[in-house]
C-alpha cells in the first residue's frame, strides 16, 4: 500500500507517519508494515549540501518518489510524509501505486483555522527545510495567510482519501487513520 499524507506545516504529518509505522510494525499479514519517507528529511539533507532552495524542492520529490517506487516493488508499504499541494505529486503517487499494483490512499490533515497551528510551528525543533513563524519571508505575506493559502491548494483524489482533524488528540487521529487503513485492506494486504 502507498499512503500519501497531506496537510500544511504543523498539522502533524510527521507525528502521524511515525506513529502509524510503529503501530503497524510487524503486521505483515495486512501488508501495512510501513516505511516512512519524509520529504523534510530529504530536502534538509539537500539544503545542507548547498543545493539551492529553489532546486531542492523538485529534487526532493524526485528522490522520494523514486524511493517510493523502489520500496513498493520490493513489496514494502510506504507512507509519504509531505504536503500534497501539487496535482503532479498526487498523480505521481497514484501512478507509483498502480505500477506496483498496490492500494493507494491519501490522508489529509486539516485545520479549520490554520492559525491554530502556529503554536506547533513555534514549539517544534525544525529542520532546515521547515518554516517557522519567525521566518522573515512567508510566501503569501503573513504566516496565517500563507498557511490558509497553502491549505486551499491541497489536492486529493476523487476517492480513496480521508480527512482528519489535525487539531484532535494525536492518539485519536492515529486510531482513526489506522482503522480506516486496516478496513481498506484484506487479510493479505489487498483491497
Amino acid at each position: 500500500m502507498l499512503v500519501q499524507l497531506s496537510g500544511v506545516p504543523g498539522t502533524g504529518k510527521s507525528t502521524l507517519a511515525r506513529s502509524l509505522a510503529r503501530s503497524l510494525a510487524g503486521s505483515l499479514a495486512t501488508g501495512l508494515d510501513l516505511v516512512v519517507l519524509d520529504t523534510d528529511v530529504v530536502k534538509s539533507a539537500l539544503l545542507a549540501t548547498d543545493v539551492p532552495f529553489a532546486a531542492a524542492g523538485r529534487a526532493t520529490y524526485a528522490a522520494v518518489l523514486a524511493l517510493t517506487a523502489d520500496l513498493l516493488t520490493q513489496g514494502r508499504s510506504v507512507v509519504v510524509d509531505s504536503p500534497c499541494r501539487y496535482p503532479e505529486l498526487l498523480a505521481a503517487g497514484r501512478r507509483a501505486a498502480a505500477d506496483a499494483d498496490v492500494p493507494y490512499r491519501l490522508v489529509e490533515l486539516w485545520a479549520d483555522d490554520p492559525a491554530d497551528l502556529l503554536h506547533r510551528l513555534t514549539a517544534r525543533t525544525g529542520r532546515l527545510s521547515q518554516v517557522t513563524p519567525a521566518d522573515p519571508a512567508w510566501e503569501l505575506g503573513s504566516p496565517v495567510e500563507t498557511l490558509r493559502g497553502w491549505q486551499a491548494q491541497l489536492v486529493r483524489p476523487e476517492t480513496g482519501w480521508l480527512r482528519v482533524d489535525a487539531l484532535a488528540d494525536p492518539a485519536t487521529v492515529l486510531a482513526e487513520v489506522r482503522d480506516w487503513l486496516l478496513a481498506s485492506v484484506g487479510p493479505g494486504g489487498g483491497p
